[in-house]
C-alpha cells in the first residue's frame, strides 16, 4: 500500500491529539473525525461522526485505506467499535489500528478490561487487516486529572502500593503513526505498550516533585471510597466501575509488566517518567505571581 490514506478517529484527546501532530509532520495524507461539531486538532478541521450512527461513520470513512480507532470509554463502547468497524467494511477500508488498553481480554474478571477485550475482537472478527495497540495507563494522567491536586499537595489515588509501568502518550503516538503510514509489516500483530520502568503513585510523585519543586504527597484511599467521590463528581455507573476495575488491576500488581514492544516499534528507549516529569514541570508548578 502506497501513501495509504488515513482516518483519525479520536482525534482530540490523549493519544489523538498528539498523532495528529505526528502524522502533520510526516505530511502523511490522513483525515480526522470527532464526535464534536466544529472540532479542529493542530489546525486540522475534523469531519463530524457519531459512532451510534452507522451512515455517518460510513460517509466519513469513504477514500480510506487505514483507519485509526479509539472508542471513548463509555457503556456502549463495544456497540460503537462494532459500528466503526461495520462501516470501515462498507467503506472500502482495508487495515484498522485500534487503541486498546493492556490485557485487554474478553473473558476477563475485570470489566476494563473485558470491554477493551470485546471491542478488539470486534476488529479481529471483521476480516480487516487489523494491528492493536494496548498501552498501559497514561504519564498524561498526572497532568490531564491530577495537575490541580498536585498543586495543592496531595494526589489521591485508590490503587494501593502496586506499580504501574507507565507509558508516554508521545511514545505511544509516534507508534501509532509509525503503523498507520506502513501498515502491511503489522498485519494481524498485537502490541502491548508500557515503558520501561514500573513505579508505584509514591515513586512517580517523588519524580514530579523533583522536576516541578512541589511537595505533594500521594494518599491512598479505599476502592469504595473512590467510587464513592466518582459517583459524587458525576461519573456514570459505568465510567466508575471501570475505573475501579483498573484500580483493582493495579492494586493486584497486574499493570506492572514492562513489554519490549515499544522500544521495538520506536527503534529507541520510550520516554522515562524522570524526562516525562522535567518536560511536564509547568503542568504543576503553582504561580508564585502576585494577584493584580
Amino acid at each position: 500500500m502506497q501513501t495509504p490514506s488515513i482516518f483519525v478517529m479520536g482525534a482530540s484527546g490523549t493519544i489523538g491529539s498528539r498523532l495528529v501532530a505526528e502524522l502533520k509532520s510526516r505530511q502523511a495524507n490522513f483525515r480526522i473525525g470527532s464526535t464534536r461539531a466544529g472540532t479542529s486538532v493542530e489546525g486540522v478541521t475534523a469531519v463530524q461522526v457519531d459512532y451510534s450512527d452507522p451512515g455517518s461513520l460510513e460517509r466519513a470513512f469513504q477514500g480510506t485505506d487505514v483507519l485509526f480507532i479509539l472508542t471513548p470509554l463509555a457503556a456502549p463502547m463495544v456497540e460503537w467499535t462494532q459500528n466503526a468497524v461495520r462501516a470501515a467494511q462498507r467503506a472500502g477500508v482495508r487495515h484498522v489500528v485500534r487503541s486498546s488498553g493492556a490485557g485487554a481480554d474478553p473473558n476477563s474478571d475485570f470489566l476494563i478490561a473485558r470491554v477493551q477485550g470485546q471491542a478488539d475482537q470486534a476488529v479481529i472478527d471483521s476480516g480487516l487487516n487489523y494491528t492493536l495497540l494496548r498501552p498501559n495507563c497514561f504519564m498524561q494522567n498526572f497532568v490531564t486529572f491530577s495537575a490541580q491536586g498536585i498543586k495543592q499537595g496531595q494526589h489521591y489515588h485508590a490503587q494501593g502500593d502496586g506499580h504501574i509501568s507507565f507509558i508516554d502518550a508521545r511514545d505511544i503516538a509516534e507508534i501509532a503513526a509509525n503503523i498507520l503510514v506502513r501498515p502491511e509489516a503489522h498485519n494481524g500483530k498485537t502490541y502491548t505498550l508500557t515503558g520501561n520502568e514500573a513505579l508505584t503513585n509514591d515513586d512517580a510523585l517523588a519524580q514530579i516533585n523533583r522536576a516541578a519543586g512541589t511537595h505533594a504527597s500521594a494518599v491512598s484511599v479505599t476502592l469504595e471510597q473512590a467510587h464513592a467521590g466518582m459517583k459524587q463528581w458525576g461519573f456514570d455507573d459505568f465510567t466508575a466501575e471501570a475505573i475501579t476495575s483498573l484500580n483493582r488491576i493495579i492494586q493486584a500488581g497486574y499493570a506492572a509488566g514492562i513489554a519490549p514492544d515499544a522500544a521495538q516499534l520506536l527503534g529507541h528507549a520510550p520516554h522515562g517518567f524522570a524526562q516525562f516529569a522535567r518536560d511536564h514541570a509547568n503542568a504543576w508548578k503553582i504561580d508564585a505571581s502576585p494577584a493584580l
